[in-house]
Protein backbone atom coordinates (compact mmCIF):
# COMPACT_ATOMS: atom_id res chain seq x y z
CA UNK A 1 0.00 0.00 0.00
CA UNK A 2 1.05 3.66 -0.93
CA UNK A 3 2.18 6.22 1.84
CA UNK A 4 -0.87 8.22 0.02
CA UNK A 5 -3.50 4.79 0.06
CA UNK A 6 -2.25 5.27 3.80
CA UNK A 7 -3.12 8.42 4.71
CA UNK A 8 -6.23 8.34 2.40
CA UNK A 9 -7.57 5.29 4.91
CA UNK A 10 -6.51 7.03 8.14
CA UNK A 11 -8.88 10.23 6.70
CA UNK A 12 -11.41 7.79 6.22
CA UNK A 13 -11.39 6.31 9.62
CA UNK A 14 -11.13 9.25 11.13
CA UNK A 15 -13.70 11.15 9.42
CA UNK A 16 -15.73 8.03 10.56
CA UNK A 17 -15.28 7.91 14.07
CA UNK A 18 -16.30 12.08 13.67
CA UNK A 19 -19.34 10.81 12.46
CA UNK A 20 -19.99 8.31 15.02
CA UNK A 21 -18.79 10.56 18.00
CA UNK A 22 -20.15 14.04 16.95
CA UNK A 23 -23.15 13.74 17.82
CA UNK A 24 -22.54 12.03 21.32
CA UNK A 25 -19.43 14.73 21.75
CA UNK A 26 -22.02 17.52 21.03
CA UNK A 27 -24.62 16.05 23.97
CA UNK A 28 -22.00 15.83 26.33
CA UNK A 29 -20.03 18.80 25.82
CA UNK A 30 -20.39 22.52 27.21
CA UNK A 31 -24.55 23.33 26.79
CA UNK A 32 -25.09 25.87 24.00
CA UNK A 33 -26.98 28.59 25.04
CA UNK A 34 -29.52 29.50 21.67
CA UNK A 35 -30.73 33.33 21.66
CA UNK A 36 -34.47 33.30 22.39
CA UNK A 37 -36.92 32.70 19.93
CA UNK A 38 -39.79 34.74 19.59
CA UNK A 39 -42.62 32.47 17.70
CA UNK A 40 -44.18 33.60 14.60
CA UNK A 41 -47.35 36.73 16.07
CA UNK A 42 -48.71 37.27 13.22
CA UNK A 43 -52.31 37.78 11.75
CA UNK A 44 -53.32 34.78 9.34
CA UNK A 45 -54.39 37.20 6.85
CA UNK A 46 -50.97 38.95 6.98
CA UNK A 47 -49.35 35.94 6.28
CA UNK A 48 -51.76 35.31 3.22
CA UNK A 49 -50.07 37.90 1.41
CA UNK A 50 -46.58 35.79 0.99
CA UNK A 51 -46.43 34.01 -2.10
CA UNK A 52 -46.96 30.70 -2.15
CA UNK A 53 -47.55 30.26 1.59
CA UNK A 54 -50.54 27.98 0.76
CA UNK A 55 -49.61 24.72 -1.54
CA UNK A 56 -50.21 25.06 -5.41
CA UNK A 57 -52.90 23.79 -7.70
CA UNK A 58 -51.51 21.06 -8.77
CA UNK A 59 -52.44 17.38 -6.99
CA UNK A 60 -49.23 15.63 -6.66
CA UNK A 61 -48.28 12.40 -7.95
CA UNK A 62 -45.84 9.50 -7.11
CA UNK A 63 -43.80 6.95 -8.10
CA UNK A 64 -41.91 5.77 -5.02
CA UNK A 65 -39.11 3.18 -4.12
CA UNK A 66 -38.56 3.21 -7.92
CA UNK A 67 -34.33 2.30 -8.99
CA UNK A 68 -32.50 1.84 -12.33
CA UNK A 69 -30.21 -1.59 -12.17
CA UNK A 70 -27.20 -2.46 -10.71
CA UNK A 71 -24.53 -1.94 -13.54
CA UNK A 72 -20.55 -2.75 -13.73
CA UNK A 73 -19.39 -1.14 -10.61
CA UNK A 74 -22.42 0.73 -10.45
CA UNK A 75 -24.92 0.18 -7.32
CA UNK A 76 -28.58 -0.15 -7.96
CA UNK A 77 -29.92 3.57 -7.50
CA UNK A 78 -33.33 3.35 -5.62
CA UNK A 79 -35.25 6.74 -6.51
CA UNK A 80 -38.77 8.48 -5.49
CA UNK A 81 -40.22 10.71 -8.68
CA UNK A 82 -43.03 13.30 -7.58
CA UNK A 83 -44.60 15.31 -10.64
CA UNK A 84 -48.21 17.36 -11.01
CA UNK A 85 -50.53 15.21 -11.96
CA UNK A 86 -51.59 17.63 -14.66
CA UNK A 87 -49.91 18.88 -17.39
CA UNK A 88 -46.26 18.63 -18.59
CA UNK A 89 -43.43 20.35 -19.59
CA UNK A 90 -42.63 21.34 -15.57
CA UNK A 91 -38.72 22.02 -14.60
CA UNK A 92 -37.00 19.19 -13.27
CA UNK A 93 -35.49 19.67 -9.49
CA UNK A 94 -33.21 16.81 -8.45
CA UNK A 95 -32.99 16.54 -4.31
CA UNK A 96 -30.22 15.18 -2.63
CA UNK A 97 -30.94 14.03 1.47
CA UNK A 98 -28.81 14.85 3.97
CA UNK A 99 -26.09 12.49 5.75
CA UNK A 100 -27.66 9.69 6.79
CA UNK A 101 -31.07 10.88 5.97
CA UNK A 102 -32.98 9.09 2.68
CA UNK A 103 -35.29 9.92 -0.20
CA UNK A 104 -38.40 9.73 1.56
CA UNK A 105 -37.97 12.54 4.42
CA UNK A 106 -38.57 15.52 2.55
CA UNK A 107 -42.01 15.28 1.15
CA UNK A 108 -43.13 18.37 3.01
CA UNK A 109 -41.04 20.69 1.15
CA UNK A 110 -40.94 18.69 -2.41
CA UNK A 111 -44.57 17.96 -2.45
CA UNK A 112 -45.05 22.16 -2.07
CA UNK A 113 -42.37 22.87 -5.22
CA UNK A 114 -44.30 19.91 -6.99
CA UNK A 115 -47.87 21.54 -6.10
CA UNK A 116 -46.52 24.89 -7.67
CA UNK A 117 -45.49 22.91 -10.53
CA UNK A 118 -42.36 21.28 -10.53
CA UNK A 119 -40.99 17.87 -11.14
CA UNK A 120 -38.48 16.26 -8.82
CA UNK A 121 -36.29 13.30 -8.47
CA UNK A 122 -35.03 12.59 -5.34
CA UNK A 123 -32.74 9.31 -4.94
CA UNK A 124 -30.66 7.55 -2.12
CA UNK A 125 -27.11 7.95 -2.09
CA UNK A 126 -24.46 5.87 -0.35
CA UNK A 127 -24.72 7.30 3.08
CA UNK A 128 -28.34 7.19 3.12
CA UNK A 129 -30.60 5.29 5.91
CA UNK A 130 -28.86 4.76 8.58
CA UNK A 131 -26.37 5.64 10.82
CA UNK A 132 -24.95 2.13 10.63
CA UNK A 133 -24.69 2.01 6.85
CA UNK A 134 -23.06 5.47 6.69
CA UNK A 135 -20.58 4.60 8.83
CA UNK A 136 -19.49 1.64 7.36
CA UNK A 137 -19.93 3.46 3.14
CA UNK A 138 -17.64 6.49 4.71
CA UNK A 139 -14.94 3.75 6.40
CA UNK A 140 -15.03 1.97 2.51
CA UNK A 141 -14.99 5.35 0.39
CA UNK A 142 -14.18 7.93 2.69
CA UNK A 143 -15.46 11.19 2.68
CA UNK A 144 -14.21 12.48 -0.57
CA UNK A 145 -15.48 9.19 -2.02
CA UNK A 146 -19.00 10.06 -0.42
CA UNK A 147 -19.03 13.60 -2.19
CA UNK A 148 -17.73 12.08 -5.36
CA UNK A 149 -20.54 9.25 -5.01
CA UNK A 150 -22.93 11.76 -4.46
CA UNK A 151 -22.24 13.82 -7.60
CA UNK A 152 -21.92 10.39 -9.60
CA UNK A 153 -25.49 10.06 -8.45
CA UNK A 154 -27.11 12.77 -9.59
CA UNK A 155 -25.08 12.37 -13.23
CA UNK A 156 -26.41 9.13 -13.28
CA UNK A 157 -29.98 9.69 -13.09
CA UNK A 158 -29.75 12.84 -15.75
CA UNK A 159 -28.52 10.65 -18.09
CA UNK A 160 -31.16 8.32 -17.30
CA UNK A 161 -34.18 10.09 -18.33
CA UNK A 162 -34.54 8.39 -21.22
CA UNK A 163 -35.10 5.17 -19.15
CA UNK A 164 -36.78 6.73 -16.60
CA UNK A 165 -39.80 8.06 -18.73
CA UNK A 166 -39.59 4.23 -19.91
CA UNK A 167 -39.68 2.47 -16.84
CA UNK A 168 -42.67 4.95 -15.54
CA UNK A 169 -44.59 6.06 -19.14
CA UNK A 170 -46.76 8.50 -16.46
CA UNK A 171 -43.62 10.37 -15.74
CA UNK A 172 -42.57 11.14 -19.41
CA UNK A 173 -43.65 14.72 -20.63
CA UNK A 174 -43.80 15.57 -17.28
CA UNK A 175 -40.41 17.92 -17.04
CA UNK A 176 -38.37 20.11 -19.40
CA UNK A 177 -34.85 19.52 -18.63
CA UNK A 178 -33.66 22.62 -20.01
CA UNK A 179 -35.33 24.20 -16.92
CA UNK A 180 -32.88 22.41 -14.52
CA UNK A 181 -32.52 23.02 -10.45
CA UNK A 182 -30.74 21.31 -7.59
CA UNK A 183 -31.79 21.25 -3.96
CA UNK A 184 -30.32 19.47 -1.11
CA UNK A 185 -30.10 19.48 2.60
CA UNK A 186 -26.80 19.72 4.57
CA UNK A 187 -24.84 17.23 3.27
CA UNK A 188 -27.17 17.05 0.30
CA UNK A 189 -26.96 21.00 -0.07
CA UNK A 190 -23.14 20.82 -0.33
CA UNK A 191 -23.55 18.36 -3.48
CA UNK A 192 -26.56 20.68 -5.10
CA UNK A 193 -23.88 23.43 -4.95
CA UNK A 194 -21.52 21.40 -6.56
CA UNK A 195 -23.49 21.49 -9.79
CA UNK A 196 -23.10 25.42 -9.43
CA UNK A 197 -19.72 25.64 -9.21
CA UNK A 198 -18.77 24.80 -5.57
CA UNK A 199 -15.98 21.99 -5.23
CA UNK A 200 -14.72 19.42 -2.86
CA UNK A 201 -10.95 19.17 -1.74
CA UNK A 202 -8.83 16.74 -2.18
CA UNK A 203 -5.93 16.77 0.09
CA UNK A 204 -3.71 14.38 -1.41
CA UNK A 205 -3.52 15.32 -4.44
CA UNK A 206 -4.06 19.26 -2.57
CA UNK A 207 -6.48 20.73 -5.22
CA UNK A 208 -10.11 21.26 -5.50
CA UNK A 209 -12.24 19.06 -7.79
CA UNK A 210 -14.35 21.07 -10.19
CA UNK A 211 -17.45 19.41 -11.11
CA UNK A 212 -18.19 19.44 -14.96
CA UNK A 213 -22.31 19.71 -14.96
CA UNK A 214 -24.98 20.89 -17.44
CA UNK A 215 -26.65 24.27 -17.22
CA UNK A 216 -28.13 24.85 -13.80
CA UNK A 217 -30.90 27.68 -13.31
CA UNK A 218 -31.21 27.45 -9.79
CA UNK A 219 -29.51 25.90 -6.50
CA UNK A 220 -31.73 25.40 -2.87
CA UNK A 221 -29.00 24.71 -0.43
CA UNK A 222 -31.11 23.91 2.76
CA UNK A 223 -28.84 24.62 6.13
CA UNK A 224 -25.51 23.79 3.78
CA UNK A 225 -22.23 23.04 5.77
CA UNK A 226 -19.24 24.60 6.57
CA UNK A 227 -16.01 23.44 6.45
CA UNK A 228 -16.07 19.82 7.48
CA UNK A 229 -13.56 17.34 7.67
CA UNK A 230 -10.63 18.07 5.12
CA UNK A 231 -12.90 17.84 1.72
CA UNK A 232 -15.22 21.01 2.42
CA UNK A 233 -13.07 23.96 2.82
CA UNK A 234 -13.40 27.82 3.43
CA UNK A 235 -12.47 27.87 0.14
CA UNK A 236 -15.22 25.37 -1.58
CA UNK A 237 -17.08 27.66 -2.70
CA UNK A 238 -15.23 30.64 -4.28
CA UNK A 239 -16.48 29.49 -7.48
CA UNK A 240 -20.28 29.34 -6.96
CA UNK A 241 -21.85 31.14 -9.52
CA UNK A 242 -25.17 29.95 -10.01
CA UNK A 243 -28.19 31.37 -8.74
CA UNK A 244 -28.27 29.92 -5.39
CA UNK A 245 -30.26 30.75 -1.93
CA UNK A 246 -29.08 29.15 0.85
CA UNK A 247 -31.22 28.67 3.81
CA UNK A 248 -30.93 28.37 8.06
CA UNK A 249 -32.15 29.17 11.07
CA UNK A 250 -30.71 30.40 14.84
CA UNK A 251 -31.20 27.34 16.32
CA UNK A 252 -29.39 25.61 13.47
CA UNK A 253 -26.65 24.23 15.82
CA UNK A 254 -24.53 21.08 16.41
CA UNK A 255 -21.71 22.04 18.98
CA UNK A 256 -18.90 19.21 17.45
CA UNK A 257 -20.12 20.54 13.89
CA UNK A 258 -21.30 24.15 13.37
CA UNK A 259 -21.25 25.83 17.20
CA UNK A 260 -22.96 28.93 15.64
CA UNK A 261 -25.41 28.85 12.85
CA UNK A 262 -24.02 31.05 10.80
CA UNK A 263 -21.30 29.02 9.97
CA UNK A 264 -24.11 27.86 7.25
CA UNK A 265 -24.08 31.06 5.83
CA UNK A 266 -20.59 30.47 4.46
CA UNK A 267 -21.44 29.49 0.97
CA UNK A 268 -23.66 32.30 0.84
CA UNK A 269 -21.05 34.95 1.82
CA UNK A 270 -17.96 33.73 -0.32
CA UNK A 271 -19.70 32.85 -3.07
CA UNK A 272 -19.53 34.64 -6.75
CA UNK A 273 -21.75 37.63 -6.41
CA UNK A 274 -24.77 38.37 -7.80
CA UNK A 275 -27.95 36.23 -7.67
CA UNK A 276 -27.25 34.84 -4.29
CA UNK A 277 -29.80 34.50 -1.64
CA UNK A 278 -29.90 33.54 2.13
CA UNK A 279 -32.92 32.68 4.14
CA UNK A 280 -32.62 32.88 8.09
CA UNK A 281 -35.83 31.99 10.60
CA UNK A 282 -35.78 32.68 14.06
CA UNK A 283 -35.80 29.61 15.76
CA UNK A 284 -34.97 27.47 13.17
CA UNK A 285 -33.00 24.62 13.84
CA UNK A 286 -31.17 21.89 11.40
CA UNK A 287 -34.49 19.55 10.77
CA UNK A 288 -37.45 22.36 11.42
CA UNK A 289 -37.83 20.00 14.66
CA UNK A 290 -38.60 16.73 13.19
CA UNK A 291 -40.29 17.73 9.69
CA UNK A 292 -37.37 17.35 7.65
CA UNK A 293 -34.86 14.76 7.26
CA UNK A 294 -35.13 13.07 11.01
CA UNK A 295 -38.92 12.58 11.46
CA UNK A 296 -37.85 10.15 14.24
CA UNK A 297 -36.96 13.38 16.42
CA UNK A 298 -39.00 14.03 19.44
CA UNK A 299 -38.47 17.53 18.92
CA UNK A 300 -41.43 19.67 18.43
CA UNK A 301 -42.48 20.24 14.76
CA UNK A 302 -41.10 24.09 13.61
CA UNK A 303 -44.18 24.50 11.09
CA UNK A 304 -44.11 28.63 11.02
CA UNK A 305 -40.11 28.00 9.95
CA UNK A 306 -41.33 25.51 7.44
CA UNK A 307 -44.15 28.01 6.44
CA UNK A 308 -41.01 30.22 5.61
CA UNK A 309 -38.69 28.26 3.57
CA UNK A 310 -41.91 26.65 1.55
CA UNK A 311 -42.93 30.07 0.57
CA UNK A 312 -38.84 31.96 -0.13
CA UNK A 313 -37.90 28.55 -1.77
CA UNK A 314 -40.68 28.39 -3.99
CA UNK A 315 -40.36 32.43 -5.33
CA UNK A 316 -36.72 31.70 -5.74
CA UNK A 317 -37.27 28.51 -8.24
CA UNK A 318 -40.28 30.61 -9.84
CA UNK A 319 -37.89 33.57 -10.00
CA UNK A 320 -35.04 31.43 -11.88
CA UNK A 321 -36.76 28.72 -13.46
CA UNK A 322 -40.37 30.12 -14.44
CA UNK A 323 -38.83 33.77 -15.59
CA UNK A 324 -41.91 34.78 -12.60
CA UNK A 325 -41.50 38.87 -12.22
CA UNK A 326 -43.69 38.72 -9.38
CA UNK A 327 -41.34 36.11 -7.43
CA UNK A 328 -38.52 38.29 -8.77
CA UNK A 329 -39.34 41.60 -7.47
CA UNK A 330 -40.66 39.70 -3.90
CA UNK A 331 -36.64 38.26 -3.41
CA UNK A 332 -35.54 41.73 -3.74
CA UNK A 333 -37.75 43.23 -1.40
CA UNK A 334 -37.90 43.57 2.13
CA UNK A 335 -41.79 42.28 2.11
CA UNK A 336 -40.83 38.69 4.14
CA UNK A 337 -39.07 40.51 7.02
CA UNK A 338 -41.99 43.28 7.31
CA UNK A 339 -44.85 41.24 7.07
CA UNK A 340 -43.16 38.42 9.52
CA UNK A 341 -42.32 41.21 11.78
CA UNK A 342 -38.76 40.07 11.30
CA UNK A 343 -39.56 36.22 11.93
CA UNK A 344 -37.92 35.94 8.56
CA UNK A 345 -35.18 37.85 7.08
CA UNK A 346 -34.34 37.39 3.22
CA UNK A 347 -30.81 38.70 2.35
CA UNK A 348 -28.91 38.85 -1.25
CA UNK A 349 -25.71 40.02 -2.77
Amino acid sequence: MTANSLRAVRRALHGALLLMLGPLLGACGEEVELPPAAPLRVDEAVIAQLPAVLPGPHRVARALDSSLPAEVERRELAFNLYYPEDGGGYPLLLFSHGNWSDKDSYDLVIEHWVSHGYAVIAPDHLDCCSAVQGIFNSLRYGQLGLIEGRVADLRRLLAALPDIQRLHPAFAGKFDAARLGLAGHSFGAFTAQQFGGAMAYDPDAEQFLPVQAPLVGAIVALSPPGPMFTTITAGSWEALAAPTLVTTGTWDIQPRFWPDWRLHLLSYETARPGDKYALVTRGADHYLGNLICRPERQEPPQVDALRMLQVVTTAFLDAYLKGDTDAMRFLASDELTTLTAGFSTLMRR
